[in-house]
């Protein structure tokens, strides 16, 4: 087996971290979060199969491993720089195309706070980006219609390769005054509902047909929405009962708008990705576009 290829922004990471001494002080230096320098470090010790560091309290030195690795990543950086010198590759404002598919809910959750990053490294850079449930999008993908996808991990991943961002959970969204806010539903009561849904075409809705079909039961009718915030409008109506993840819907749980249930006698989980095809090479922007995905996947499974 091939051994996995350095990631170029691991190193720098791990360059200013082995002179900084301190993740704090690393972070600032490259303008990023502790915890991406964190996950940058950790990813390299795991792809190398050793401890680079050891942690004392908030400082951190070189092990053994870690020096000679230092000597070789200050040499990899300074070639690439004489490489990128030599390209004229050191043009401050790049100059592109990136094509992003993504689900309704990672438009609207996860794409304005990576787009705006995105924006900051790459401010000539043309984005578009293509709204669509996860089966549409990975399909896109693959006719290269698409550079990226923003989605759920499909069950086929043999064309596709799938960097996860986070896993979440589905429950039950109701209103206060729903009768479940004051007992929580029993699996008899689970067919007289209904349900208020994203759409049919999603991931999402397969693993809630799995659900109900598991538990042998066969609900009285859904209503299809595609957007967020209509069906927490009608959950708060009383018009139904969703089924979406809490992260969609933090302000209003903690406001008591909405409550929040566990499924009953069983678990959806789901998890999410940025995917990109196999075979096509990955440019510098679209590898920061995965890293801001990772960044703003770690936030939201806190």
């Amino acid at each position: 087996m091939d051994s996995p290829l350095l990631d170029s922004r691991q190193l720098r990471a791990f360059t200013v971290l082995a002179r900084e001494g301190s993740f704090t002080q690393a972070g600032r230096s490259l303008h990023l979060t502790q915890s991406a320098i964190s996950h940058a470090i950790r990813a390299l010790e795991e792809d190398l199969g050793c401890m680079l560091f050891h942690r004392q309290g908030k400082r951190v030195l070189l092990t053994h491993h870690g020096r000679e690795l230092l000597r070789h990543a200050e040499e990899i950086q300074r070639q690439m720089a004489l490489a990128r010198a030599s390209l004229g590759a050191l043009d401050q404002n790049p100059r592109g195309q990136i094509r992003i598919g993504s689900t309704p809910a990672a438009s609207q959750f996860i794409l304005p706070t990576v787009l705006r990053e995105f924006k900051d490294s790459f401010p000539l850079y043309s984005i578009s980006v293509v709204p669509g449930e996860t089966p549409d999008t990975l399909q896109r993908l693959e006719e290269g219609v698409l550079d990226l996808a923003v989605c759920l991990r499909p069950r086929d991943v043999a064309r596709v390769d799938c960097r996860p961002l986070f896993e979440d959970e589905l429950i039950f969204l109701a209103s206060p005054l729903h009768p479940w806010a004051q007992q929580h539903p029993k699996t008899k009561d689970l067919a007289g509902e209904t349900y208020i849904i994203s759409s049919r075409n999603s991931s999402t809705f397969e693993m809630i047909g799995e659900y109900f079909l598991k538990l042998g039961v066969r609900p009285k009718s859904f209503i299809e929405l595609g957007n967020t915030e209509a069906i927490k409008e009608l959950v708060k109506l009383g018009l139904g009962v969703a089924m979406v993840a809490a992260w969609t819907a933090p302000a209003e749980i903690k406001s008591g708008e909405l409550v929040s249930l566990p499924l009953v006698r069983s678990r959806i989980k789901r998890q999410w990705v940025v995917a990109h095809m196999k075979q096509k090479p990955v440019s510098l922007a679209e590898q920061t576009f995965m890293t801001l995905c990772e960044q703003v996947g770690e936030q939201l499974a806190r």
